[in-house]
């Protein structure tokens, strides 16, 4: 940037003063709002990337995510609607603005199956985006086959991934276990010890234990009621079962994976076991607080490493939380959020015509090969049974405060049938090889 700078002199009684002074012509530029300007291979945009706010009759969309002691997972929601934020700041959807209306529930069924349909019927949301849930899935899966609706969010239970009214940007706790085991047992392994809260140990820890009994490997479930009043007396009797040596896979969020990481420092044993992890603990502000862990973590993160240098997403995601959810730092919930708002936003711009419901839903439907630098494939949706389209991840690591890539992009093992028919489809159709 050129500046041209005049330098004057007046002699005032009190001596002489010089001024330097920067030309109009020569001013340096206002920033470009976040999320602006022309989508590239090197820079993403939010939405239309017009730089200039929507102002029409919003677009409704709704989410809930469940929040109880222990668990927090309205992170996934907060980044969704900061990420709507910016589409409103860029043009909206062809100058219509995004109302995100975002509820909390309890684990209560009763509850989460009302809060559906106050979205659905009483709010008339187009779409519902960024659920993350115990057991929402589960509740509702069958009320929103029956509206139509496919809700892009993060999965936790069966239901998530074994019914057509859920595409998540996550492979969720089964999976995402299922690689971590993997690593683990590539590290040499003679045992494995799993922990997963027990409302969904059934089914998260199932996986990882078909990988270790395939591997001829003793393994021993350990499901976990939250909140946790002993982490210290569970661990103990983990790391029995393990040996040293053995692998100790943790399945829990940073509200809870804290209490047996402590423990695992006060009982001396960081060192004498392997420990794997699901994604959640994935993420710089668990790094900083628990050091002792370098060096001694398979973590396996279902997106690619937090880091704004890995793509033009992950560099936005960072742009976007610094501007639009200051409190929430860099972390796996977030990339959710982030990619379940950003697909949502990518479908109803493709809406030709009036944007309803059934033109909205039919639109996400119709999502394939989304490509994003935060997934090792493309996403996608398509008509089908069921949708797991985030099945090859990374394994990652602690390092001074930082999360460091381990192992780059691998194959979720195909424990379970539906990833072998998932992959028969992602063939058959294309859906993310374009």
């Amino acid at each position: 940037m050129t500046f041209r700078r005049a330098l004057t002199a007046t002699v005032l009684a009190a001596g002489l003063v010089t001024a330097v002074v920067a030309t109009g012509a020569g001013a340096a530029p206002a920033a470009a709002p976040i999320g602006s300007g022309k989508a590239t291979a090197k820079h993403s945009i939010c939405g239309l990337g017009t730089g200039k706010k929507a102002k029409g009759k919003p677009i409704k969309i709704g989410g809930i995510d469940m929040l109880i002691p222990g668990v927090d997972f309205t992170t996934v929601g907060k980044v969704a609607k900061a990420y709507f934020d910016c589409v409103n700041d860029n043009g909206g959807i062809n100058g219509r603005p995004i109302q995100y209306i975002l509820y909390t529930e309890q684990l209560d069924p009763a509850q989460e199956a009302s809060l559906a349909r106050k979205l659905v019927e009483s709010d008339k949301v187009v779409g519902i985006v960024g659920n993350t849930s115990f057991a929402e899935c589960g509740t509702n899966w069958k009320y929103y086959k029956s509206k139509g609706f496919v809700v892009l969010g993060a999965g936790v239970q069966a239901e998530c991934y074994s019914s057509p009214s859920f595409a998540e940007v996550n492979m969720g706790p089964r999976y995402s276990n299922i690689g971590a085991a993997q690593a683990l047992i590539r590290a040499g392994i003679k045992k494995l010890a799993i922990a997963s809260p027990d409302t969904i140990s059934a089914y998260a820890d199932g996986g990882p234990a078909l990988v270790a009994k395939a591997a001829g490997i003793p393994v021993k479930v350990y499901p976990t009621h939250l909140p946790v009043t002993d982490a210290t007396s569970q661990l103990i009797q983990m790391y029995q079962f393990a040996g040293d040596g053995g692998g100790i896979l943790l399945d829990f969020t940073p509200d809870t994976a804290p209490a047996f990481m402590k423990a695992a420092i006060q009982q001396g044993i960081v060192d004498k076991v392997k420990w794997g992890s699901s994604t959640p603990i994935a993420n710089t502000f668990m790094a900083g607080q628990f050091p002792q862990f370098d060096g001694h973590l398979w973590i396996n993160q279902e997106f690619s490493n937090v880091d704004p240098s890995v793509g033009p997403d992950s560099a936005l995601m960072f742009q976007i939380l610094k501007k639009y959810a200051s409190s929430i730092a860099p972390q796996a919930f977030a990339q959710m959020g982030f990619m379940d708002a950003k697909f949502a936003t990518t479908a109803l711009l493709n809406v030709k015509g009036a944007i309803t419901a059934k033109s909205y839903n039919k639109a996400v439907k119709g999502l394939k090969n989304q490509k994003t630098d935060m997934l090792c494939k493309p996403f996608y949706v398509g008509a089908l049974p069921y949708h797991i389209p985030n099945n090859f991840d990374i394994t990652v690591d602690y390092k001074a405060g930082n999360v460091v890539l381990k192992e780059k992009c691998f194959a979720i093992q195909a424990t379970d049938q539906a990833i072998t028919q998932t992959r028969i489809w992602e063939k058959k159709f294309k859906l993310n090889t374009g």
